[in-house]
């Protein structure tokens, strides 16, 4: 193993775990010795090393030759940090249209435990507006973008974060909001369309819609935040409309099939 100088803020054993998952990766399988040696490390701390990466999911250990290798759980990682910089990327130009096209704040959004995070937006020049910023979140629960969440997501998925809601907010009635709410969903399945009236920030309404991949699976959702004095019949309806055309736009350029968008096309 090749010492560098250490910094004051570094936890040994981290580094040596990090320059151990580096090492498996380089071949199929690794006996014990051969990794040990390999590392230049203690058979016990390399065992106590493999022991505890099996039991968090990151390692597998082959049970009868007791050779060790890594699982897909760090692919699946890595898979999920690219489809949401690839969201971003591909998404950015087309938000930047609709700011222009309705001059209120857009927001791209992604699921992440039982809140909304925001991992891109434009924000409208107008001095009334919603202040938030990236990486900055706020509840899925009654929010638009977590209708929409809650809509098009895996059906175990909404059903395990709505456990989650539960759970953490007992406080709240939820199973008595529950049948309207699924009520809502059905609607909001038949359109693309969610909203939330104030339900999340006071004198602030939302309009979101999903944004799916080339596995046809939604990977974020896409919305438009205005406050309520600027709302009428006019300026939602030209919301609505260019807030479709641009998670059609996104969506296939994901890769997503125009067959599973739940827009009217001419919309």
């Amino acid at each position: 193993m090749v010492k560098t100088e250490k910094k004051y803020y570094e936890i040994s054993a981290i580094t040596k775990c990090c320059l151990l998952i580096e090492k498996l990766s380089t071949q199929k399988t690794w006996e014990l010795a051969d990794l040990s040696r390999a590392m230049g490390l203690p058979k016990t701390t390399v065992h106590r090393m493999l022991l505890t990466l099996v039991d968090n999911g990151y390692v597998y250990q082959e049970k009868e030759r007791g050779e060790y290798s890594l699982t897909f759980k760090l692919f699946s990682m890595g898979s999920k940090v690219l489809r949401h910089s690839s969201v971003v990327d591909v998404a950015r130009p087309y938000c930047r249209e609709l700011l222009g096209a309705v001059d209120e704040t857009v927001n791209l959004c992604v699921a992440s435990g039982t809140e909304m995070l925001v991992v891109d937006k434009q924000v409208t020049s107008q001095m009334l507006r919603q202040d938030s910023i990236i990486g900055s979140s706020f509840p899925l629960f009654q929010s638009a973008s977590g209708k929409i969440f809650l809509a098009f997501a895996e059906e175990e998925e909404a059903e395990r974060v709505l456990n989650l809601i539960r759970e953490q907010s007992p406080q709240r009635d939820i199973d008595r909001a529950l049948p309207g709410l699924r009520s809502e969903l059905e609607e909001v399945r038949r359109t693309g369309l969610a909203y939330d009236y104030e339900e999340v920030f006071k004198g602030v309404r939302c309009t979101a819609v999903p944004i799916f991949d080339f596995q046809n699976r939604l990977v974020a959702t896409l919305s438009v935040s205005a406050p309520t004095v600027r709302l009428n019949e006019v300026t939602s309806a030209n919301i609505e409309r260019n807030i479709i055309r641009a998670a059609i736009g996104i969506s296939q350029r994901l890769g997503a099939s125009p067959a599973i968008l739940p827009f009217n096309i001419a919309g």
